[in-house]
């Protein structure tokens, strides 16, 4: 069933003229400077007879341990010293080293929506794959802590075949550090920084029976005044505490046995979600207040209430709330992982369980005057098991094949209550909106890739995964008048193909072209209309070629990468609010389906060791990604957006670093790092491509990094400075607080101290 929901009339947005771009004459500039961590972020270097080198990145994006240089995708790539060095504590700080990468916040920390390459979750489930050990955490969390890594792995591009469903836009892989035999070692950190922020974090690793058993403990807790207050007399602001454990233990009884189990378990709180107000009330805001709503395609805003604070850029970091807010998210997972090696062949089972419960509550006008509160809960758990099978000798055939069975089930529930100013004439108390619903899906998959070693020079990949997943949906509730009582399902199957050629043009070149299909699940929603009541599943097809070599003696390795998307049945968010015939408040809200869109673009990255001392990164994507045939509802109306760039993808992403390290003195070595993040303007949703002007429109931006370290045996004492010049910007504007306009996160600097005791 393919649809397009269509409101009472059609409107083509104006066209906007072309702002101020950062142009490719800077190019050669930071290029002299820099190399990127779009293959390997910071590599350790390495003296060989031949002198200094880039040394051998391992990754296991195709579920096998290989040379980075060697597998036929484009992947950024982050060791756990890039990690320590750059200090990386959000999905957001490796998604910002990452080519053609973007996020906007929405809030929180667990509210960032990724985009790679222009593929975007709109609505429904995310677009991309994330795994932490070959478990799949995407259902509960898509920014789970840092945390005792091993490597982190960015893909880009569908990646069906190994990270199953809704991969449509590429994967996030995390390996996490095993327990070991070979020492009793450990670790502790504390971090002291800007708003009274507190990091602290202990790794433990334990040999309990020699070259057998071993266990590593893993405790993280953060805790920060944050840098938003509320003047309110209520008091209070975004203060934060974060605290996570991990506990893993690895068992080999034998050679070719070996079984990891893990738990962890994070419990995040903040005192509201973070932002200040624009002061330009979105159309709903506008309705609710009595405003002066914006005019789609017309600059000018309609003006929220100053409220005492103000708005940004002026305002950056005041609120005023006559209640309280309180977000809160506790995760909790498990994963058993058994690995039997027989011969040539590894015989690999994960079974795994993750538990998420999402908490929102207090004031949703972000006024101090009292109109609505709101009180959300979301639950969401998941377990799975995936077995496979591959080959390990040294032959020309390389194989992988498995199948996994997955259920999801959630539950959540929202209600908001009207203030004592009665907004609408609605009782003090009375609830305005009101939702119970429970969700269950049950998938199953099968997959397996087989790579041919044709000759020295050519290696063939043909892969894919078949999919078969039903939904099940039960929703119950009001908005207004509008009154629900939906209990829906619908079952969804795909195949996903992937072929890849491999040339290896010498030693130290490799080009590679891939064709890859990408798919995302359809759904099932609350739609007043029944033909409405289920949506289509979006699918991909991705046509790319690459080029990874290493250059004068490997000193410079340069990976690029040119892309063709072709997107369908875009799952797009909706949302109905008006009065009927009756003089009755409706609202409702759903997912629709955009017909065609095509993301195109090229990657660059490269690193370059120009001395012994001296490590200089550079990275850079181009994007243009476009809907080709898309009528979008905003806000009751219907738009015409073909041509228009589709939302969260900037034209150009880059960053660079330069670390230069250093022998202060005999026992003493330092390092100085500098780092740069470029990212283009953006819209950042559907709604912002109608509506011109700020904060609809997010203006480019880019900020500077600093760190200085000094390391003596065991002790590493960092200083920092992160947005060393202060920059005002932000990534999105998101419609949560009515009465201030749409709310901004914004940013700000932030320096300290961190001090590392390691011991073995």
């Amino acid at each position: 069933m393919k649809s397009s929901l269509k409101s009472l009339s059609t409107h083509t947005p104006t066209y906007r003229p072309a702002r101020n771009r950062l142009t490719l004459a800077l190019l050669p500039a930071l290029a002299a400077m820099a190399a990127g961590p779009g293959t390997a972020w910071a590599q350790d270097q390495e003296q060989g007879a031949d002198g200094l080198s880039i040394e051998e990145v391992i990754v296991t994006a195709q579920r096998r341990e290989q040379n980075l240089q060697d597998v036929p995708i484009a992947i950024s790539a982050f060791s756990a010293n890039d990690i320590e060095k750059a200090m990386f504590a959000d999905v957001s700080d490796y998604l910002v080293q990452t080519p053609n990468a973007s996020f906007i916040s929405n809030g929180a920390r667990s509210r960032r929506s990724i985009s790679i390459r222009g593929i975007t979750s709109f609505a429904g489930p995310g677009t991309t794959g994330f795994y932490i050990d070959d478990f799949s955490v995407s259902n509960s969390t898509i920014n789970p802590p840092i945390m005792d890594i091993e490597r982190i792995e960015v893909l880009r591009g569908p990646q069906a075949t190994y990270f199953g469903r809704n991969a449509l836009g590429g994967g996030l892989s995390i390996t996490t550090q095993k327990p070991n035999t070979d020492s009793f070692s450990g670790s502790a950190m504390i971090d002291y920084s800007r708003y009274d922020t507190l990091d602290m974090e202990a790794v433990l690793n334990v040999p309990v029976v020699e070259d057998t058993f071993a266990m590593r403990f893993n405790a993280k807790s953060s805790s920060s005044d944050g840098n938003i207050r509320n003047i309110n007399p209520i008091g209070g602001g975004n203060d934060h505490d974060y605290d996570y454990i991990r506990a893993a233990v690895r068992w080999t009884p034998t050679d070719n046995l070996t079984i990891d189990a893990s738990f962890g378990y994070a419990n995040e709180s903040v005192g509201m979600r973070e932002g200040v107000p624009s002061g330009v009330l979105s159309f709903f805001g506008a309705f609710l207040y009595n405003g002066t709503a914006p005019i789609p395609g017309v600059p000018g805003p309609a003006t929220g209430d100053p409220d005492g604070v103000g708005f940004w850029p002026d305002n950056t970091n005041r609120t005023n709330f006559n209640t309280n807010q309180d977000v809160g998210t506790a995760m909790r997972n498990g994963v058993l992982r058994v690995d039997y090696e027989h011969g040539d062949l590894l015989f690999t089972s994960i079974t795994g369980y993750i538990n998420s419960d999402f908490t929102l509550a207090g004031d949703i006008d972000g006024s101090s005057r009292d109109y609505f509160n709101e009180f959300r809960n979301n639950q969401n758990q998941s377990a799975s098991t995936e077995f496979r099978v591959q080959n390990t000798g040294d032959s020309a055939w390389h194989w992988n094949a498995g199948v996994i069975y997955a259920e999801d089930e959630g539950e959540g529930w929202n209600r908001t209550l009207v203030g004592a100013e009665q907004l609408f004439g609605f009782p003090e108390g009375g609830i305005i909106d009101r939702s119970d619903t429970t969700s269950k899906n049950k998938y199953w998959a099968v997959f397996g890739q087989m790579d041919y070693d044709v000759n020295d020079q050519w290696t063939v990949s043909v892969g894919g995964r078949y999919s078969k997943e039903k939904v099940k949906e039960n929703i119950q509730g009001f908005s207004g008048t509008l009154v629900t009582n939906l209990q829906f399902s619908d079952t969804f199957d795909d195949f996903s193909p992937r072929i890849a050629a491999t040339f290896r043009a010498t030693d130290n070149m490799t080009w590679y072209g891939t064709i890859s299909k990408g798919y995302k699940s359809g759904g099932v929603q609350e739609a007043p209309i029944p033909e409405f009541q289920t949506f289509d599943p979006e699918t991909l097809w991705n046509y790319e070629i690459g080029l990874k070599t290493d250059l004068f003696d490997s000193r410079v390795r340069l990976n690029a990468a040119v892309f063709y998307m072709d997107w369908e049945d875009l799952q797009v968010a909706f949302q109905e609010n008006y009065r009927d015939e009756n003089g009755d408040f409706q609202l409702f809200g759903g997912v629709n389906n955009a017909e065609k869109a095509t993301s195109k673009g090229a990657e660059l990255s490269a690193t370059a060791l120009v001395s012994e001392n001296l490590v200089v990164n550079f990275n850079v994507g181009y994007l243009d990604a476009t809907f080709d045939d898309f009528v979008a509802v905003v806000d009751s109306q219907n738009y015409v957006l073909d041509g228009e760039t589709i939302p969260n993808s900037p034209e150009w992403t880059m960053s660079a670093d330069a670390e230069y390290s250093f022998r202060l003195t005999d026992a003493v070595d330092g390092w100085v790092r500098l780092e740069w993040v470029y990212r283009d303007e953006i819209e950042p949703t559907v709604p912002s491509v109608v509506y011109a002007g700020f904060p609809w429109d997010v203006p480019s931006y880019d900020f500077f990094n600093l760190r200085v370290g000094l390391e003596r045996d065991n002790f590493r004492i960092v200083g920092y400075v992160e947005n060393l010049f202060d920059e005002d910007y932000y990534t999105n504007a998101y419609q949560k607080a009515f009465a201030g306009g749409l709310f901004i996160e914004p940013s700000y600097q932030n320096y300290g101290v961190r001090v590392t005791y390691s011991f073995e």
